[in-house]
């Protein structure tokens, strides 16, 4: 029998390292032999996101992931309606 190394690719979650398919450290995870094919199986998970620029994060609902999700996120748009002023608040500025 021969021992030979071989290459493998597994996802893991930019925010915490939890790997793909595991639940803790000691955990068989789930191995793919292409970065895309990875990328694939955990982009057909709802559980977890991969971004387009290639980040994967798991979707846990901790402080830490919602920070991540929501810097993928746009700025909000100024709320402004047809015919509005814009409000100039000085607050704390006695005259």
């Amino acid at each position: 029998m021969s021992i030979k190394p071989v290459t493998c690719y597994v996802a893991v979650c930019d925010v915490c390292g939890t790997a793909y398919g595991s639940d803790s450290d000691n955990e068989c995870v789930v191995h793919s032999t292409t970065r895309e094919a990875s990328a694939d199986l955990v982009h057909a998970d709802p559980e977890w996101l991969v971004t387009t620029d290639g980040r994967v994060i798991c979707l846990v609902g901790d402080p830490a992931h919602q920070a991540a999700l929501d810097a993928l996120m746009p700025p909000a748009p100024p709320a402004v309606c047809d015919g509005q002023f814009p409000l100039a608040l000085d607050l704390g500025q006695a005259d």
